[in-house]
């Protein structure tokens, strides 16, 4: 078995076939309380959450939901804007009025103008049934109150909090570490990473002038993975070789709501 192993391992080489390397990422964190950021939020990019309902104390067809059901409804939300829907709540257990705070929260593309439906669910094990759905426009007043109430034509009423997007703190990217150099593989879309104009598939040189080529791999893991309050000043070099210096240092991050599986952290 070993020398078959071995056989193998061989082929692999001779075959061409390339190593493979453990995708890492810079490090990311909380934001700090500093009241403003450099950037501030994208004023395209809002941060949505379901704040709270009410449900209609009879069904659409008149009945106490106790005496039609047994019990009262586990209702849930859906928010959609421009007829894609972005994110639904958990259903809460029995209850005229949730609260959902354990559903979910993020950041958004939406902006004055968009159209923004939400409709109110009743969980079911067999079939969820419609308690109620309306779609307003988003308006600046919304934006500037803080929050947009959905009133339902059956009775009921969901409260969207909106506000500025909220930020974690990082550098932005991920990263290769071969055993020449260190690659950069992705960003996050607005990151400090990404407003120095770094790319993937570019190679990082030498970090405040120590070249990454001869340097242990683990002193190159070092100095990625803790970014100092000053930050570091790169040598890259580009697939079309061409070179670059960048300044890079940590900072605030807006990241998507589909960008939160990708990170430790999420805003507060």
């Amino acid at each position: 078995m070993r020398a078959l192993a071995v056989v193998f391992s061989l082929g692999l080489l001779l075959s061409g076939c390339s190593a493979v390397f453990p995708e890492l990422s810079t490090r990311f964190s909380e934001a700090p309380d500093l009241g403003t950021f450099d950037p501030p939020p994208p004023t395209d990019r809002m941060l949505l959450r379901v704040v709270s309902g009410k449900v209609p104390a009879k069904t659409r067809d008149g009945r106490d939901w106790d005496k039609a059901f047994g019990s009262l409804p586990d209702p849930y939300a859906k928010v959609s804007v421009n007829g894609v829907e972005l994110f639904r709540t958990n259903p809460a257990s029995d209850t005229l009025e949730p609260t959902w705070n354990d559903s979910p929260k993020g950041n958004f593309r939406i902006a004055a103008g968009d159209k923004v439906e939400v409709q109110l669910w009743d969980s079911s094990p067999l079939n969820d049934s419609p308690v109620g759905v309306q779609e307003r426009t988003l308006t600046p007043d919304h934006i500037d109150a803080g929050e947009i109430r959905f009133d339902f034509s059956s009775g009921g009423e969901v409260v969207l909090a909106i506000k500025p997007a909220e930020a974690v703190w990082g550098a932005g990217f991920w990263f290769e570490l071969r055993n020449d150099s260190v690659y950069v593989t992705r960003l996050i879309e607005g990151s400090p990473a990404s407003r120095a104009d770094m790319r993937p598939g570019d190679r990082i040189v030498s970090i405040d002038g120590q070249a990454l080529e001869a340097m242990p791999i683990a002193e190159r893991r070092s100095l990625l993975g803790a970014f100092p309050v000053r930050g570091y000043r790169m040598d890259l070099a580009r697939k079309d070789g061409t070179t670059l210096q960048v300044d890079l240092k940590e900072g605030p991050i807006y990241p998507m709501f589909s960008d939160y599986s990708r990170l430790p952290v999420k805003p507060k």
